[in-house]
């Protein structure tokens, strides 16, 4: 049995910010947060929720700033705010987490970061990983050198068509190369072996948009972020960590750029670092053919360090 509920609070830029949470019936074990990825939105998860409260684990999440139920409207959607937007993502993360703290004062709390996700995950463990138990990157990135000239180019962008703006240019050079291995049957394929998720996907005005050229600006500015050389010596030594991904997700650079990251991770001296690279698995692993496999290593790591 699970017992859902959700609400909203109010974040320093005086978004609305939807949040969501699933309890076993049961005392839960732990607490998973979730700082979900770009162009989706919290309720997407709930079969992973579920799972995790079949085990006695809670799982809570908002939806960011522009994303599902936070956005203030359609034209919202893919927008953060008007400058330094990758900061209010993670000072949102570190508000949620703050009330999770309050409503489970002695149980433990792992984060959760997808995609974009990950990066704020990553910004935030860099700065506030001290009450966490344990973190889990999932279908992250590795450096990327074109990250400073997407910045860059979002700005110029921003600057003469507004931070509203849904530039083609910008998406193109952001994803344009994502489905070249999986075909174009829909501009998602990337994501998951599974077509009925992909249509779904694709038929959902919460997911198939184009992101602004204000929110594309404030990703290359995360992606910069946790790309610098000194990001991994941010991390405590004593954090557990797992990385996870598909070895076909092109965000990841199909397994070299997750790599790369455990490796960086390994040089700054983490201790309990565990890379787990799923076969033929595309960029959302939880909602893969073989999801149920991830959603059992998952809780295995989890329970390990209870």
């Amino acid at each position: 049995m699970v017992h859902q509920e959700n609400g909203r609070f109010t974040d320093s830029s005086g978004n609305r910010i939807a949040w969501y949470g699933w309890q076993p019936k049961t005392d839960p074990v732990a607490v998973v947060q979730l700082s979900h990825g770009m162009c989706e939105y919290v309720e997407r998860y709930q079969p992973l929720a579920e799972f995790l409260c079949r085990q006695g684990v809670a799982f809570y999440g908002h939806d960011h700033p522009g994303h599902g139920q936070s956005a203030a409207g359609w034209e919202e959607l893919g927008y953060f705010r008007a400058k330094d937007g990758a900061s209010l993502l993670v000072e949102d993360l570190r508000q949620m987490h703050l009330q999770l703290c309050k409503r489970f004062p002695e149980l433990p709390i792992f984060l959760l970061g997808h995609s974009m996700g990950s990066f704020v995950a990553r910004a935030y463990l860099s700065r506030y990983a001290d009450g966490l138990a344990g973190a889990v990157i999932c279908g992250t990135s590795g450096g990327n050198p074109a990250a400073g000239l997407g910045k860059m180019l979002a700005e110029l962008v921003v600057r003469v068509k507004g931070g509203h703006h849904r530039s083609r240019l910008l998406n193109q050079l952001a994803f344009g190369s994502y489905n070249k291995r999986f075909g174009n049957r829909t501009p998602y394929e990337w994501l998951t072996r599974d077509q009925e998720i992909v249509d779904r996907y694709a038929a959902d005005p919460f997911c198939n948009y184009i992101f602004t050229a204000a929110g594309f600006r404030d990703l290359f500015s995360l992606l910069e972020q946790v790309s610098a050389s000194d990001w991994a010596g941010g991390i405590p030594d004593d954090l557990p960590l797992l990385l996870i991904a598909g070895e076909e997700d092109p965000v990841g650079d199909y397994g070299k750029g997750v790599e790369q990251v455990a490796a960086r991770l390994r040089e700054a001296g983490v201790q309990d670092l565990t890379l787990r690279l799923y076969p033929q698995d595309r960029h959302e692993i939880f909602n893969e053919l073989d999801r149920q496999t991830v959603y059992e290593e998952l809780w295995q790591w989890i329970q390990q360090r209870l």
